[in-house]
């Protein structure tokens, strides 16, 4: 019964539309043709920034691939990204270290 009074209590307007850490959804109201109040959506432009400024350079040899996953890890250690954008660019590392090994010509 308690819950559903606090649910109509927030009735009247839009509410955000991410959750915290404690499973509960933000109370602050959405911004005008948005889902995300404005604390969240100055976090997203952050996390947005921060992918735009690390990108990885082209892939041509595995020695620029084992460069690359040296600074990805410095960049997640000085905490330049975050756990999932440094997953995406191993993955991406991964994948280039798997086509540029060398085949080895079978007998």
């Amino acid at each position: 019964m308690q819950g559903q009074i606090v649910e109509e209590r927030y009735g009247y307007y839009r509410r955000c539309r991410r959750f915290r850490r404690n499973g509960q959804q933000c109370k602050a109201p959405a911004m005008k043709d948005a889902d995300r109040c404005y604390k969240h959506q100055e976090q997203a432009d952050m996390e947005r920034r921060r992918r735009a400024q690390f990108t990885l350079p082209p892939l041509v040899d595995l020695k620029t691939v084992q460069r690359e996953i040296g600074n990805v890890a410095q960049a997640l250690l000085a905490d330049r990204i975050d756990e999932d954008y440094a997953g995406e660019l191993l993955q991406k590392l991964e994948s280039a270290s798997i086509a540029l090994r060398p085949t080895s010509a079978s007998p």
